[in-house]
């Protein structure tokens, strides 16, 4: 895969915990973008004081170091493509976690690939996702 992906937190915790099917998918990626919101729940997740949270703590902050990972702010023009997502989803029936559709609005936004292993992105429209097995 080339070009620019989005990573989902589920994504990235595989990633640092050494799933070799996500590494090789990153392999020849230009860049890979982390959306605040995704930043948001890896935090969320490593904030008590165990072994394994902190080492993941730490394993993030070196893997948002690295010179091909930045962090995608959430803009306006991001709340409007959310707004539309939410929308269609709703009026579709197929609501997703409010989450989930600030990160499918990321990937409208950047014109990215969204690497996860929720299959209910597929749910969105106009959005490139590869759903990723476990």
């Amino acid at each position: 895969m080339n070009g620019t992906v989005i990573l989902d937190s589920n994504a990235i915790i595989a990633l640092l915990d050494g799933n070799k099917s996500v590494a090789r998918m990153l392999e020849n990626v230009q860049q890979v973008l982390v959306p605040a919101i995704v930043c948001g729940e890896i935090d969320a997740g490593t904030q008590g004081d165990t072994k394994r949270e902190q080492a993941t703590r730490e394993a993030f902050a070196s893997f948002l170091e690295m010179e091909q990972v930045a962090v995608l702010p959430i803009m306006r023009k991001t709340g409007e493509f959310y707004a539309r997502i939410f929308s269609f989803l709703k009026s579709a029936g197929t609501p997703i976690p409010t989450n989930d559709i600030w990160i499918a609005a990321c990937v409208v936004e950047s014109g990215a690939t969204l690497l996860s292993f929720d299959r209910h992105f597929a749910n969105v429209p106009l959005i490139d996702v590869r759903i990723l097995e476990t």
